[in-house]
Parts: C-alpha cells; sequence; structure tokens
C-alpha cells in the first residue's frame, strides 16, 4: 500500500492558505481520483509545474507482541 499527497513548488506563495497540498493520505482509489482532481484546480490556477502528486510507501507500525 502507498501514500499520497500534492506538494506545490516552495517558491510558490501561499495566498489561498495552502488549499491545493495537502498531508500524506492513503492512495485508495477515491483519495486518488480526488487528488487528480484537486491537481487539475491548481495547475489551472497557478500554472504547469507549480503543484505535482507524490507518493511514498505506507509505513506500517509493528505489530504489538503478544502476551
Amino acid at each position: 500500500m502507498q501514500q499520497i499527497r500534492i506538494s506545490r513548488a516552495a517558491a510558490l506563495p501561499a495566498p489561498d492558505g495552502r488549499r491545493f497540498d495537502c498531508q500524506w493520505m492513503e492512495a485508495c482509489q477515491m483519495n486518488r481520483w480526488f487528488l487528480k482532481a484537486r491537481l487539475a484546480e491548481a495547475l489551472a490556477i497557478h500554472g504547469q509545474g507549480s503543484h505535482w502528486i507524490e507518493t511514498r510507501p505506507l509505513e506500517r507500525a509493528p505489530a504489538p507482541l503478544q502476551a
């Protein structure tokens, strides 16, 4: 499983209160669809290359030990 988020260029001002970039979330089909729509809106407003989608492996906590 993976995690997914939208990031933005560091030089890009955030007058919209960081509306388009977000925290890591599970990369399920619904979240991917949601972020693709949000990314399209961000690129339409701020221009090509201003935002992008990042992925990373999901970091799971180790299983608790059984007594």
